[in-house]
């Protein structure tokens, strides 16, 4: 019984793990996401300068 309840955690906790480990991935800003659906490139200065870097632009809400 300690083994079944043992592995249910640890299947719970890598469940967790990844879920998490998803979301810190980078994401980019909605502004950068419609201007990549018309085929464009967002034309924003931050997001520009960002780009430059190898970044997203935190202002308009993207994530390193």
């Amino acid at each position: 019984m300690r083994h079944v309840r043992l592995c249910a955690l640890l299947a719970l906790g890598l469940a967790l793990a990844f879920a998490f480990a998803d979301a810190a991935e980078s994401k980019k800003a909605r502004c950068c996401e419609k201007a990549e659906k018309a085929g464009k490139t967002c034309d924003h200065v931050c997001c520009i300068e960002a780009a430059k870097h190898g970044k997203h632009c935190e202002k308009c809400g993207g994530k390193n």
